[in-house]
């Protein structure tokens, strides 16, 4: 397997080779992932889904997990849901640009908002 520490972006989930290659020949308007420009790694040993925390052993499951993590491998972001509740692209995309912006923001900061003033 590729050194995934070497991408800027990577997803993994517990679902197999197989089921992730009908994800990305499924278009996204059709429920699926349509080409992808970042890598899909497959855990189907759920080690990496243990390690995070996020796996449901009784079940074998993995919940919702989204960790944004610094090159230095320092975790500044996360945030796990049940399988039943899906996420927001654009929430992501908005604390991406809150870490970026290297300073103090608000909860619903937005690119252009000003920060908060450091005690």
């Amino acid at each position: 397997m590729a050194d995934l520490r070497q991408n800027s972006t990577w997803s993994v989930s517990v679902d197999s080779v197989h089921t992730h290659r009908a994800w990305i020949n499924t278009p996204a308007d059709a429920n699926g992932l349509g080409r992808l420009n970042f890598p899909l790694a497959s855990d189907i040993t759920k080690s990496v889904a243990r390690d995070y925390g996020v796996l449901v052993e009784e079940e074998g499951v993995a919940l919702r997990g989204l960790f944004i993590i610094d090159p230095e491998g320092e975790v500044k972001y996360e945030v796990v849901s049940h399988n039943k509740v899906g996420r927001s692209v654009d929430v992501t995309i908005r604390v991406l640009q809150a870490l970026q912006s290297g300073g103090l923001c608000p909860s619903d900061w937005k690119p252009g908002d000003k920060h908060l003033a450091a005690n």
